[in-house]
């Protein structure tokens, strides 16, 4: 899926995106989209899960340099926001915010709408996919936001997430959500290595052979450590 929206759209600026601070001159920006497998997010079986997902950002970023090169080569600047890593981990975002949010620009080109789980849902794909953002100081024709929201508030998400962190009124508890989806990321290295402060060497032995300290690793070593896509797997749309 790709999309194109203008850097004077009306939802960047509502969202404060200002792609010209990454790029100066900056006129367009060019949504990417690349679907996940159904199957492998709904198997149950996280190893499955992870695999496809780390599949869709190497397809990502594969299509972003394509597309990078080929506005170089017609005299264009263009840069490509990373999909997922790397990412600014200051003490202003930690980590929990890209140089541009591919969601906002994603419903800004028109690709899909924010849903009840904060996700982009996409007519096609519901929210089985995964995004990148290219910014060009190339003027591209724009493509409109959809005129309907695929999400139809259905609240099967909401039911779905183990953490409850999807709420009725649309809001999200993003504290909720990151502590269990990144339990192999960030936050559970902090538990690892909290749990070595004042420890024994019989607590420090067990805590490194702890395979859930062996799965963080595998987790930092692929860059994939999504946790849980539960309310991913519970939307229905795209199904059909």
């Amino acid at each position: 899926m790709v999309g194109i929206v203008s850097t004077e759209s009306t939802i960047l600026k509502e969202h404060g995106e200002s792609p010209e601070i990454l790029l100066s001159g900056a006129k367009s920006l060019i949504s990417i989209g690349v679907s996940l497998n159904r199957t492998a997010v709904c198997s149950g079986n996280l190893t499955l899960n992870r695999y496809d997902t780390m599949c869709v950002y190497e397809r990502l970023n594969h299509i972003s340099l394509d597309i990078v090169r080929l506005l170089s080569q017609q005299g264009a600047r263009a840069i490509s926001v990373p999909p997922y890593l790397p990412v600014d981990m200051g003490v202003e975002t930690k980590g929990m915010k890209g140089e541009i949010n591919h969601k906002t620009a994603g419903a800004a080109a028109g690709l899909g709408s924010i849903g009840l789980n904060r996700l982009l849902i996409t007519p096609q794909f519901g929210p089985f996919i995964r995004l990148g953002t290219i910014i060009t100081d190339m003027l591209l024709n724009a493509d409109d936001p959809l005129e309907k929201n695929p999400c139809d508030q259905c609240g099967l998400c909401a039911e779905a997430c183990p953490a409850k962190a999807i709420q009725e009124d649309g809001t999200l508890d993003y504290g909720a959500c990151v502590l269990h989806v990144l339990q192999g990321g960030l936050p559970g290295i902090i538990g690892v290595a909290s749990q070595f402060i004042g420890a024994d060497e019989e607590k420090i032995k067990s805590t490194i052979y702890d395979t859930n300290f062996w799965d963080i690793w595998q987790s930092t070593v692929s860059g994939i450590f999504y946790n849980c896509s539960e309310c991913i797997a519970a939307c229905p749309v795209g199904a059909d």
